[in-house]
């Protein structure tokens, strides 16, 4: 396809932005924010063809699954709702959510006037079968929950994007220190993946995972496999890890605690301070980029501790 006449497609008026594709929730990455507007990416430049998800595209569900046998974590998978046109082999597309970046689903509820927006990031893409799978934690009475809780495959639902403005650095080596609290340790697994990857890659990770307690680690056996890399280091923090144990403790995890980790596994009872931040950076690091994933509330607080900690200014943070 001629480059002049594929960048034109890809700034039709069908992917502009208005008013109403704000999910009104207040997200780090706003679609209305210039910078976070879906747009095409180098790789979909490179391959020479469009990105389906520019703007809301029919996405069919392929499965609805529990995670760890817990009700209220999903592990959803879609795929492209393929035209017609895809069908008659006349399909020049791809599916382009590069890591960092968010989708937006809209559905319309039989109880809502208007549609509902909510952000998702993915934790795994397929670029040419144009396939997408998310994590969501579904909370109580939350309308978008329910609507999703019920969802059978086969349904059909809409997603537009890739929103966001994270484009990550290989020109130099760096510590990449990445913060997530639960659920939203799913968009920091393709961060991660695109490092260790790449052979070239000689940025290290240093990834910081907050959770309630060791059954609420997600991903653990993706974590394990990242364990292997020498790139690669990762702590979990657990807040409310229960134990009776006498030795329970932030700098020495109580025996019961330590007999659950599997091997290159290292745990905290209590929260990630500026302290434990600050023990995970080699003193001779000189450039360190920060990402940190998780409700807004802790966004801003590690922020800060990032700051304190790390000495990183504010243009070497990124929130998802």
């Amino acid at each position: 396809m001629n480059y002049r006449i594929f960048s034109c497609l890809l700034f039709m008026p069908d992917n502009e932005i208005d008013e109403t594709d704000c999910c009104g929730n207040g997200c780090t990455n706003c679609i209305l924010d210039n910078d976070n507007k879906p747009k095409p990416s180098k790789l979909a430049l490179l391959a020479g063809k469009r990105n389906v998800i520019l703007s809301y595209t029919n996405f069919r569900l392929i499965s609805n699954k529990t995670h760890n046998g817990d009700a209220q974590i999903r592990l959803l998978h879609f795929v492209y709702a393929a035209t017609t046109e895809d069908e008659d082999g006349d399909d020049d597309t791809i599916l382009d959510i590069p890591p960092g970046h968010h989708v937006m689903l809209r559905a319309q509820l039989t109880d809502h006037a208007t549609p509902l927006l909510r952000p998702y990031s993915p934790y795994w893409t397929d670029f040419a079968g144009k396939e997408f799978k998310i994590l969501v934690k579904l909370q109580p009475d939350g309308a978008m929950s329910g609507f999703l809780s019920a969802l059978q495959p086969l349904q059909v639902l809409q997603f537009r994007g890739p929103i966001g403005n994270y484009v990550h650095d290989t020109s130099s080596a760096k510590c990449i220190v990445i913060i997530a609290q639960g659920v939203a340790i799913a968009p920091t697994m393709p961060l991660v993946s695109q490092v260790l990857d790449n052979e070239d890659d000689i940025n290290r990770i240093r990834h910081l995972i907050c959770a309630q307690d060791l059954q609420h680690v997600y991903f653990r056996e993706r974590l394990l496999e990242f364990a292997q890399y020498w790139n690669y280091h990762s702590c979990l923090y657990l807040t409310h890890q229960e134990c009776t144990c006498s030795s329970n403790g932030r700098e020495h995890p109580c025996e019961h605690l330590r007999k659950q980790l599997r091997y290159k596994e290292a745990a905290h009872t209590g929260r990630l301070d500026a302290k434990q931040l600050a023990s995970q950076v080699l003193p001779q690091e000189e450039s360190i980029i920060v990402i940190v994933a998780g409700h807004s509330s802790f966004q801003r607080h590690m922020r800060e501790v990032a700051v304190n900690a790390l000495n990183v200014t504010d243009d070497n943070i990124f929130l998802l």
